[in-house]
């Protein structure tokens, strides 16, 4: 949404203060993976994740990653994608403007807002290998997790589409050999009900299943003064259903279905006495653009409906030293919406968007990985996808009662990317390690409009021949080599250093949003070069794990938005290639358990990004806005006063920690768990003007379970920003504003069997 932004509208020692808190402070850990305090005799459990598309130690990987396990995920209250971040360094994100199933997330300051087809997220979500392509799906409840891990830094060698700040790869659990599962329901704030189920059944000894369901719904957490309804509510099903196949001893095939039902607006609100307020006179029981727009979005009440249909294979076939993996990915995707992003209290709202689209996409991938005697290690493969998108939309702007339909097209794009890659570990002694690694991808888009006709058009529509004719090209192929080099060198058995380089890319497209066909403007792939340095370590015994990167991002061609003067003579700001931008900082992640029954964690990250090496139009922006023009002034990436402005969602620091204890009471466990999240002033959006900064913000969570030592049921409290805080998550021109959800609780019952 950040292009209806475009449209309408002192330095401290970070080394030092690392080296203080890892210092003064062992009992920050961050908890990454399956880290709760071993049994046995050693310390930590080991932490098993694919970061390098093969199962490694995370003490033996030399990139920037958190992992948090299967088990972490209640503890840490993390139940959809959207509360990941939070955990995570140098990473934010927020639920994006009108429509609650996509997420905005930013990872070292690279990040996207934009939520239509012609853009690609910089930071890409996977499920099981198997790339989402579209960021307005990518806010998803979790059926059987395994594990998370987010990797910060380009992701331009091993992972399936090129992202320029990092991935979040979630990984499920597989159908198990013995019979077993849970369920789990939950009742909490705002009339929540949620509920959770999972059921193991081998067929054979070669042959096990696994069936995953999952239900929730809740009444808005936003008051609603013209309709008196409830919003910013979640309606929600789904259903996965898991097939493993062991046909040899050496031939393994996993392949999973699920559905996913979602309804879920995101609008914005006004704090009044600290309850949320909003004004819009959309409902969800009325469709008030009949007669206005095209198509069967004229029928759409206040809604997001998304329907996700996906399908996944994975055989794998061991080759002596060798595995070989053939892995397809199907995704399809329909989203029905009908938001406000103005609020306004009319039947039309005030900046109405409509949109009905159905988004295919197709993965295959062939991927080995082996070794060659005792010194070569490899990962090699092909991947392709190919997406194939259509989006029928319209916008419809309510001026003193009457509305106006800016624009109604049908938006159709594809995008073809087949790649081939390899990464190499050469290890010329048993301290040191080389890696070197490279992608090339060659990508080919196209894009297409067909005007829709409307009763009642206020701009003047638009196609494909008028796009061609101001001299936009409507196909765009891409060619990119993304290398990688890394070193890594182990003075000790617990102690690993490490350096590297990578490249990475995000892939261009076109301003679609454009509501005449000189502003549909296109834009080039921004490359990044990402320097890191670092350490994983276990210490005390290996009862603390400490681990810290330090990372120099160097972005050249980045895509922000500035400003275009059009034939009338009205400036629109479009995202295009305007500047370099460049980050650094730090990152540290520890997980401490002093003894057996107690688990610690902390992570902190700090950073600081500028943009540098604006282009002309930038350039002559800020001379315009110095030299007294408003109308230049706080738009686009230049601030207020002129100067390029603080790029948005870079925090200069972050942190969380917390930890939970396990208390034996008589024969039952009870087990007390908190966790703090922390991210400082940081603007959300991109020219930093003064509404859009948000001050420095805590978030608290807190649980407490109840668990028999004879019985497999298990009893649980917990609260959510248990101190309601109320902070602003995405800003839109003239002001209005999105908040983060208020304090909540939940109480809960599971039996395990």
């Amino acid at each position: 949404m950040d292009h209806f932004r475009r449209h309408y509208r002192s330095h401290v020692s970070w080394t030092a203060a690392l080296v203080a808190l890892v210092a003064t402070s062992p009992v920050f850990a961050q908890s990454q993976g399956s880290e709760a305090p071993a049994t046995e005799s050693n310390g930590l459990a080991d932490i098993i994740v694919t970061a390098q598309r093969r199962q490694q130690s995370l003490q033996d990987v030399p990139i920037a990653v958190t992992a948090i396990s299967g088990d972490e995920l209640s503890a840490k209250q993390i139940r959809t994608t959207i509360d990941i971040p939070r955990l995570v360094p140098n990473m934010t994100g927020t639920t994006n403007v009108g429509i609650g199933s996509a997420n905005t997330y930013f990872i070292r300051g690279l990040g996207n807002t934009e939520s239509i087809s012609t853009f690609d997220p910089p930071v890409g979500t996977y499920v099981d290998d198997i790339y989402v392509s579209r960021q307005n799906a990518n806010n998803f409840t979790f059926f059987d997790v395994d594990r998370i891990e987010v990797m910060r830094g380009p992701q331009g060698t091993l992972f399936g589409r090129n992202t320029t700040g990092g991935a979040i790869n979630v990984v499920l659990k597989k159908p198990a050999e013995t019979m077993g599962g849970y369920a789990e329901a939950s009742y909490g704030a705002y009339n929540q009900l949620t509920a959770r189920a999972s059921l193991d059944l081998p067929l054979s000894e070669k042959v096990f299943t696994k069936i995953s369901a999952f239900g929730n719904r809740s009444d808005g957490y936003v008051n609603n003064r013209t309709t008196g309804e409830k919003n910013n509510g979640n309606r929600g099903y789904g259903v996965r259903a898991a097939l493993r196949v062991l046909p040899s001893d050496t031939v393994t095939w996993d392949v999973a279905a699920d559905y996913i039902h979602d309804n879920g607006v995101n609008l914005p609100s006004v704090l009044t006495d600290g309850k949320l307020y909003s004004l819009t006179g959309l409902k969800t029981t009325a469709a008030p653009l009949k007669n206005l727009v095209a198509g069967r979005k004229s029928n759409f009440v206040l809604q997001n409906i998304t329907k996700n249909v996906s399908f996944t294979s994975n055989l794998q076939v061991e080759l002596g030293d060798a595995n070989l993996a053939f892995i397809t990915g199907y995704r399809d995707l329909k989203q029905d919406y009908l938001s406000d992003l103005f609020d306004g209290p009319l039947p039309t709202g005030g900046f109405a968007i409509v949109n009905a689209g159905r988004f295919k996409q197709f993965t295959q991938e062939l991927k080995v990985a082996g070794d060659i005697g005792n010194a070569l290690q490899y990962t090699a493969g092909l991947f392709y996808i190919h997406e194939s998108n259509q989006t029928d939309f319209a916008d419809v702007f309510s001026l003193f009662g009457f509305p106006l339909v800016l624009s109604d097209r049908v938006l159709s794009n594809k995008t073809s990317a087949p790649a081939i890659y390899a990464q190499l570990d050469y290890k010329p002694t048993d301290q040191l390690t080389v890696t070197v690694g490279a992608r090339y991808t060659s990508e080919k888009k196209t894009v297409g409009v067909v005007p829709s006709t409307t009763p009642l058009p206020f701009g003047v529509p638009y196609g494909s021949a008028a796009i061609s004719a101001k001299g936009i090209p409507l196909e765009d192929r891409t060619k990119q080599l993304t290398p990688r080099i890394a070193l890594e060198y182990r003075p000790g058995k617990d102690v690993m250093l490490f350096a590297s380089a990578t490249s990475g890319f995000r892939s261009g497209g076109w301003n679609a949003r454009a509501l005449s066909a000189e502003n549909f403007l296109q834009f080039g792939p921004e490359k990044v070069w990402s320097y890191e340095t670092g350490f994983r370590t276990e210490l005390l015994d290996r009862t603390l794990r400490l681990n810290a990167t330090a990372f120099y991002t160097d972005v050249n061609g980045f895509q922000v938005p500035l400003g275009f003067v059009d034939s009338s003579g009205a400036i629109n700001f479009v995202t295009q290639n305007g500047s370099d931008f460049r980050n650094y900082g730090l990152e540290a992640e520890a997980v401490w358990a002093p003894f057996e029954r107690l688990s610690l964690f902390a992570n902190v990250g700090l950073q600081k990004a500028k943009y540098l090496n604006p282009n002309a139009t930038i350039v002559a922006q800020q001379a315009a806005c110095k030299s007294g023009k408003a109308a230049s002034c706080g738009q686009g990436i230049v601030d207020p006063l002129g100067n390029l402005a603080q790029p948005q969602r870079t925090p200069k620091l972050t942190m969380a920690f917390g930890g939970s204890y396990d208390a034996e009471l008589g024969s039952f466990t009870l087990t007390p768990s908190a966790n703090a999240s922390y991210q400082s002033r940081n603007t959300v959006g991109s020219a930093a003007v003064p509404g859009d900064f948000v001050a420095g913000e805590w978030l608290v969570g807190a649980g407490l379970s109840l668990k028999p030592s004879m019985a497999s049921w298990k009893l649980s409290l917990e609260c959510a920003n248990c101190t309601n805080t109320h902070f602003v998550g995405s800003n839109f021109p003239p002001g209005f504003k999105f908040y983060n959800m208020p304090r909540t609780w939940r109480v809960s019952a599971g039996y395990t069997f």
